[in-house]
């Protein structure tokens, strides 16, 4: 049994983005888009206290992905975890002065990161950030996440550090049929179109199938649009995607403001 579970906290740009990765009682929480009093009753609801979590990985500066730093006193710094981002976002990060020198962890995309027991591996993607990464995290002999949100298009390199994961957390933003028709600003709609935007359903669907392979029991479709998608039109899409590749496990949507688990067996938090 691969004892991994997958909890998304909230995922959407109007309720912000959090995502927590837990195994043998070691918890990562990548990015930490809520208030904190949100923060903090979503990990109560999962059983998990916040000083438990090992790091908060940083995913790029967008305020829906680090809401909780940016206050007067950052949830890193009111149970002292650790905050691994790239270099670039500490410099230019807005709001996140408060976060104390002694919890800020700087990486590049280069190197892989040991947490406890975890492995952490960054990827670079393409997105309207001055920086913006994913993150495959393996457990050092066992099994493996990957979180990949806020993207245009999915690079070859990261399809190839993402594959065969056992869990993959992966953005499906957008119907581009509905988005076009929005009714939004056109600099808007050009926007998430664009290869520095988010991924339709279709995008992620193509990415999936290059992506999952025997080894992967579950998928979690994230961050998708209130406006301009549908959690049946995002299934409708992406499933046959990973038909077509064999994939046999749990394909899951994650909530906007609430608490979703993707595990393939009763969760024992």
């Amino acid at each position: 049994m691969i004892n991994l579970r997958i909890a998304s906290l909230a995922s959407s740009s109007q309720f912000g983005n959090a995502y927590l990765i837990s195994h043998d009682q070691q918890h990562i929480l990548v990015d930490c888009g809520l208030g904190i009093r949100r923060m903090e009753e979503s990990l109560a609801e999962l059983c998990v206290e916040p000083s438990a979590l090992s790091a908060v990985l940083v995913t790029h500066e967008h305020v829906d992905h680090i809401r909780a730093l940016q206050l007067k006193r950052p949830f890193p710094d009111k149970y002292s975890v650790r905050v691994f981002a790239p270099r670039l976002f500490w410099q230019t990060a807005p709001g996140v002065d408060a976060v104390s020198n002694s919890l800020r962890v700087s990486f590049s995309r280069e190197e892989v990161m040991p947490i406890g027991i975890f492995e952490v591996t960054p990827m670079r993607k393409p997105h309207d950030s001055l920086v913006s990464v994913g993150f495959r995290i393996d457990v050092k002999g066992g099994p493996s996440a990957v979180v990949l949100t806020d993207l245009g298009e999915v690079p070859d390199e990261v399809i190839g550090l993402s594959r065969g994961a056992n869990y993959i957390v992966i953005e499906s933003n957008h119907d581009r049929n509905m988005e076009l028709a929005s009714g939004r600003p056109s600099s808007l709609i050009n926007r998430v179109l664009s290869n520095w935007g988010h991924l339709s359903n279709e995008q992620a669907g193509q990415a999936l199938r290059g992506i999952v392979d025997v080894n992967t029991r579950g998928v979690m479709l994230a961050h998708l649009s209130l406006d301009c998608n549908t959690p049946r039109l995002a299934l409708s899409t992406v499933a046959p995607y990973l038909r077509q590749s064999g994939f046999s496990g749990v394909l899951e949507v994650a909530s906007p403001d609430g608490v979703t688990l993707l595990c393939d067996t009763e969760p024992d938090w």
